[in-house]
């Protein structure tokens, strides 16, 4: 069961990864930040849970929706660096900037917070429920059996 989860852990980070970098590519293109991205993040971590970690225990969920909360973050952080590297005198590409920034916690917090807005908490809770609802197995219906009606039963006063 172990493997399951760590597996599934792996899975979770590399759809969180992908959502990510989507999200930093869609706002380069697009020279606007998309919250609705966080949703996806949440639902490529929590498809990434589902299909390698199999989905069936709460845990699964759970993980997968702290590493869609960490994937949102750093598809924030990406979509920073993206508006910022124009303006990087050294001019350093975005791989540079976004490993330079990773490194440094202090600047990425310092980052994330001056671009934060209330909206960002909406989409990281939409995410991250995303993650857990998608990382889980629908339950398997019980197999129902039909019991035939009882038969009809005679009454000694029919006639």
């Amino acid at each position: 069961m172990r493997g399951k989860l760590l597996l599934g852990t792996l899975g979770a980070i590399a759809g969180a990864l992908l959502g990510a970098i989507a999200w930093g590519a869609i706002t380069a293109a697009t020279h606007f930040q998309i919250g609705y991205m966080a949703i996806g993040v949440g639902f490529l971590a929590g498809y990434g849970m589902r299909m390698l970690g199999g989905g069936r225990d709460r845990a699964d969920g759970v993980i997968a929706g702290i590493v869609a909360f960490l994937g949102c973050v750093l598809g924030n952080l990406l979509t920073v660096v993206i508006d910022f590297a124009p303006h990087d005198n050294a001019h350093r590409s975005v791989a540079e900037l976004t490993m330079l920034i990773l490194l440094n916690p202090k600047l990425a917090w310092f980052m994330l917070s001056e671009n934060f807005s209330i909206m960002d908490v909406l989409f990281y809770a939409l995410a991250v429920y995303a993650g857990y609802r998608t990382a889980l197995k629908p339950p398997v219906p019980a197999a129902q059996t039909v019991e035939p009606p009882p038969p009809a039963a005679e009454h000694p006063d029919a006639t």
